[in-house]
């Protein structure tokens, strides 16, 4: 089987974390970067080799935010993050990113400005390849209880281009009870609802992932790789017909399985839970969707049964109507 002609789906993509590398160079000195050479490269936007933990990752993420100052540029990221995912045969694409994220950084682009910047970049690049695209919007755990409202508004407002609704960010000691009324109103205007969950190394991350389902009613779960040390949590997931969304190399880079042959893709595939492959921050990985595949085939010996697999399953569970009903 060619990984690369192969019809994919993808549900797990950062759209922040999506540029292309030779965009990154051309645009860098406009940041006061200067790359002399590819270590300054990867120095200042590239994650190759693990991290402390994912706390140390999403520190890493500030100089690509800089990047991100006009709204020429937000339109041209989104546009080439398309036209990437649509050469390496990508047919649905869900696109994520927080408005919070690049605003903190440019606080002269409002929510409006981002949003719109990057649907004009998405449907160009819808209207020259064959691909569909849905956008979600992130609320960032760590805002306080006003700011995180206030995004979540906007996503609501604005749900006939946002598909669904995330909760992202550092996970550790952020409730996610206290977001529940935001994910509720989410849902009873029809978005879809996605939550990180699971992801950091932590004793209480398993249950991370139970709570995002009973109290923010997670559709599917980012991540949530942590619930292969809880057997219980692993039968609850599986009961309720949850599907993860896995990013082998980011769980690999941000310390969430030791190793990437400790990640356990295959262990929930074995075990009945609906799982997806991802590559969750391409260009910052240095990586693509491809490439995961090609991971779980040759590390995990995923099968070329089990690859298709996981392609309907995330086709069955995309937030894109049409998505649904297709098949590779």
């Amino acid at each position: 089987m060619n990984l690369k002609d192969l019809p994919k789906v993808e549900l797990h993509r950062h759209l922040e974390l999506s540029l292309r590398h030779s965009t990154i160079r051309e645009l860098a000195p406009q940041i006061g970067v200067i790359i002399k050479n590819d270590k300054d490269f990867a120095d200042h936007f590239l994650i190759e080799d693990p991290m402390l933990d994912l706390q140390s990752v999403l520190h890493k993420f500030l100089d690509t935010q800089k990047l991100l100052h006009s709204e020429e540029i937000i339109e041209r990221i989104a546009f080439e993050a398309v036209e990437d995912a649509a050469r390496e045969n990508i047919r649905w694409l869900e696109l994520r990113y927080a408005p919070t994220f690049v605003n903190q950084g440019h606080p002269h682009l409002n929510f409006k400005k981002i949003h719109s910047a990057i649907v004009r970049g998405v449907k160009l690049a819808e209207s020259k390849y064959n691909i569909g695209v849905g956008l979600i919007g992130i609320v960032q755990r760590t805002l306080d209880d006003l700011a995180a409202q206030a995004v979540a508004e906007f996503i609501m407002d604005h749900n006939d281009t946002f598909l669904a609704m995330d909760l992202a960010d550092n996970e550790a000691g952020f409730d996610a009870k206290r977001f529940s009324k935001l994910f509720q109103m989410a849902k009873d205007v029809g978005l879809g609802i996605t939550v990180h969950a699971g992801e950091v190394n932590t004793p209480e991350a398993p249950t991370a992932v139970k709570e995002a389902i009973e109290y923010l009613g997670a559709d599917r779960i980012g991540h949530g790789v942590q619930i292969y040390r809880d057997p219980e949590i692993m039968n609850y997931v599986k009961q309720a017909g949850i599907p993860l969304e896995l990013c082998p190399t980011s769980n690999y880079l941000t310390q969430a399985v030791p190793t990437v042959d400790d990640h356990p893709l295959k262990q929930f595939m074995d075990f009945g839970i609906i799982a997806t492959i991802n590559s969750d921050d391409p260009g910052t990985f240095n990586i693509n969707l491809t490439h995961e595949f090609e991971l779980a085939k040759s590390r995990f010996k995923l099968t070329d049964t089990d690859i298709l697999t996981c392609v309907k399953n995330a086709a069955q569970h995309s937030f894109i109507e049409d998505a649904r009903n297709w098949s590779p």
